[in-house]
């Protein structure tokens, strides 16, 4: 462009310095060939469009292995009291020697850290307000070996009615009443009949398929109740991701000691 524009300029006459290319009607300097730049620019065009096509040559589209997989969308139920639905909305895992610890919560503002220390009761108890939904159950998972998964067990930690955590000396308890009267529970369940299915580990995931239909468990906080059985209902699997402080929670330091 400025070539043409010291043409233009000038006339028909080139700068002193300068000669007329009469065919691009532009202004070279004498004795430099007017086809210099062409070179130039087209090899760093191709030099770009060279990247682009290797970029997208290499693409590789990521397919989530766990994609197809149904999650577990089902209830704990105590006839004639209480609901708790049960939702993986967040899950962690992690194995110590060949036993397994899933842990799957109702609350996806769940961490790794809380779960751990939730289940940790040598640990100071931090507030688990965030591992938990009301009307909501939690389950664990405990896989003593993967290839017999027909060794599993389960619990299971529900909040039942209008309450939320306070906390009691160094521990917290599921409290309160709702509009009517009726006293919040916190219920703690260990699965009596139940199967664990299919087992799969994907990098820092897992995915296991479970289904629990039969609870029987005790209300520790309640002035109501004491024992009870509950119902289990819907079949799925938990997707969790691994969480190496699950390592020092009492299913995995306490129970791996004993084996």
């Amino acid at each position: 462009m400025m070539l043409l524009s010291l043409l233009i300029a000038c006339g028909d006459k080139c700068p002193e310095g300068y000669e007329v290319n009469e065919e691009e009607k532009a202004c070279y300097p004498i004795g430099e060939d007017s086809d210099t730049d062409a070179p130039t620019v087209d090899t760093g065009d191709t030099a770009t469009n060279d990247t682009a096509d290797t970029s997208e040559d290499t693409g590789e589209e990521i397919v989530d292995p766990f994609e197809e997989l149904q999650e577990i969308n089902g209830k704990i139920i105590i006839p004639s009291l209480f609901e708790g639905r049960l939702i993986p909305r967040s899950a962690f895992w992690y194995t110590v020697g060949t036993k397994t610890l899933v842990y799957m919560t109702a609350n996806s503002s769940a961490t790794c850290e809380l779960a751990s220390n939730h289940l940790n009761p040598n640990e100071m108890v931090q507030d688990p307000s965030d591992l938990f939904i009301l009307d909501h159950c939690n389950m664990g998972v405990v896989i003593n070996d993967s290839s017999d998964l027909s060794e599993a067990t389960y619990f299971s930690e529900c909040t039942f009615g209008s309450g939320s955590f306070s906390q009691q000396g160094a521990e917290w308890y599921w409290t309160g009443t709702d509009a009517d009267g009726v006293a919040a529970e916190y219920f703690e369940g260990f699965g009596t009949a139940g199967q664990t299915t299919d087992y799969q580990v994907e990098g820092d995931r897992l995915a296991v398929q479970v289904a629990v239909t039969e609870w029987s468990g005790i209300f520790p906080y309640s002035d109501n109740y004491n024992t009870s059985v509950a119902v289990g209902s819907g079949s799925g699997y938990i997707i969790a991701t691994e969480c190496a402080a699950l390592a020092d929670t009492i299913y995995l330091s306490e129970l791996g000691q004993e084996d």
